[in-house]
C-alpha cells in the first residue's frame, strides 16, 4: 500500500560528496577567478619551516625603528665622560693607602670619641680620692709633684667628691699654638668645675690649675710675720688697682689687686712702672674692669722693711697654665707675648 509520505532518499553518499566538495572548494574573487586559501605570509612561514625543520622554528620579531642621535646628546655624554675621567684621575693621585701601625713612621692620632671615656674615668678617680697624695699617678709633674701634693694636703685636706654629670670633652687653645683637653663636670653638691689635661698621652691632669696652686698660702702672702719668706709662684686673679700704701707711690709703682678662688681676702701687690714686668702686664690689665687669671712670680712682704708689700717679679703664664710638665717654668719670649 502506498504511503502518503514522500519516499526518503539516501543521504549518505550525497552528503559525503557535498563534504568533499566543501573541503575541496576554492573561493573566487570578484572577477570569478579562484583564490588560493594560502596567503603569502602562510606560504613564507611554511617555506621557512621546511628549510629549518620543526626543531628550530624561526622567531620573527618586529623590527625596531632606531632614530638618529642628536649632536646635543652626544655632547652631553662626552662632557659627562670627561668629568668622570678627571674625577677618577684626581682620586687616584690623592688617595693614600693607610700605613700599618708599628712601622715607626706614622703617629696614630685618636679621635675625641676614643679619648673621652678614658679622661672621664680619670676625673672620677681623681675626685673620689680622699687625699691629694693618692692622685700622684694621675697628675702632671713627675717626681716633684709628690712633695707638692703632701704640702697641699696639710694646707688644704682633700675631700672625696662624686661626679653627677659630665660635660662633653673640649679642646682649648692657650698661648696661641698650644692646646689642652678640658672636661667640665657637676658634682653631687651641684658645684661646676673644669679639669684640664695635657695634650700628650697618657693625658695627665694639670693639678696645679685645678686647685690654683701656689708655693705658699695666699692668705699669708701679705703678712710680714706669718707669710712665706721666699719668692714663689702663685696662681691668682689680678686686676689693676688705684690704691697705694706704705712705701709705694703712684708715680713709681702700679698697684695690682690679687684674689684667689679659695679665699675671700684681697691682697695688694706692686710692680715697678718702668720695669719689663710692667710692660708684660699692661696689655692684660690696663683699662680692664674684670679680673684676669695669671701665674705670677711674687716676692712676699719683707719683714726687714717696714710697711713693705708683696712685689710682682715676673709674669709666668696667662690662664694658670704653665709651660712644661715639671713644675713652674719661666716662659720664653714667644710665649710671653
Amino acid at each position: 500500500m502506498p504511503s502518503g509520505l514522500p519516499e526518503q532518499r539516501p543521504t549518505s553518499p550525497e552528503n559525503s560528496k557535498d563534504e568533499d566538495r566543501q573541503r575541496n572548494y576554492t573561493p573566487q574573487n570578484e572577477l570569478g577567478l579562484p583564490v588560493s586559501k594560502f596567503t603569502e605570509e602562510k606560504i613564507r612561514d611554511a617555506a621557512m619551516e621546511d628549510a629549518t625543520g620543526s626543531w628550530e622554528k624561526p622567531s620573527v620579531e618586529p623590527s625596531e625603528d632606531v632614530g638618529r642621535v642628536s649632536p646635543r646628546s652626544v655632547l652631553i655624554v662626552g662632557i659627562g665622560f670627561a668629568v668622570l675621567l678627571v674625577l677618577v684621575i684626581v682620586i687616584a693621585f690623592t688617595f693614600k693607602v693607610p700605613k700599618e701601625q708599628g712601622q715607626g713612621k706614622v703617629d696614630i692620632v685618636r679621635g675625641i670619641g676614643d679619648i673621652e671615656p678614658e679622661l672621664e674615668k680619670k676625673v672620677a678617680e681623681f675626685l673620689a680620692a680622699e687625699s691629694w697624695e693618692d692622685v700622684a699617678h694621675l697628675v702632671r709633674g713627675g717626681d716633684q709633684i709628690q712633695k707638692q701634693l703632701s704640702i697641699y694636703q696639710e694646707r688644704s685636706p682633700k675631700e672625696s667628691v662624686t661626679v653627677k654629670l659630665y660635660r662633653p670633652l673640649d679642646i682649648i687653645m692657650i698661648r696661641g699654638d698650644q692646646s689642652l683637653y678640658m672636661i667640665g663636670y657637676k658634682d653631687e653638691s651641684d658645684r661646676i668645675a673644669n679639669i684640664y689635661f695635657t695634650p700628650e698621652e697618657p693625658h695627665y691632669i694639670i693639678w696645679e690649675t685645678f686647685v690654683a696652686y701656689g708655693d705658699g698660702p695666699f692668705d699669708a702672702l701679705g703678712s710680714s710675720t706669718e707669710g712665706p719668706k721666699d719668692t714663689g709662684v702663685y696662681r691668682v686673679y689680678a686686676q689693676a688697682y688705684h690704691g697705694y700704701e706704705g712705701n709705694y707711690d703712684e708715680e713709681s709703682w702700679q698697684s695690682i689687686r690679687l684674689s684667689h678662688p679659695s679665699s675671700e681676702k684681697q691682697i695688694d701687690a706692686y710692680v715697678k712702672r718702668d720695669s719689663p714686668q710692667a710692660e708684660k702686664l699692661k696689655p692684660l690689665l690696663n683699662k680692664r674692669e674684670g679680673t684676669v687669671p695669671l701665674v705670677l712670680s711674687i716676692r712676699p712682704s719683707d719683714p726687714s722693711v717696714p710697711e713693705s708689700s708683696p712685689e710682682i717679679m715676673d709674669l709666668l703664664g696667662v690662664g694658670w697654665h704653665e709651660a712644661g710638665n715639671n713644675g713652674p717654668q719661666v716662659l720664653n719670649a714667644s710665649q710671653k707675648d
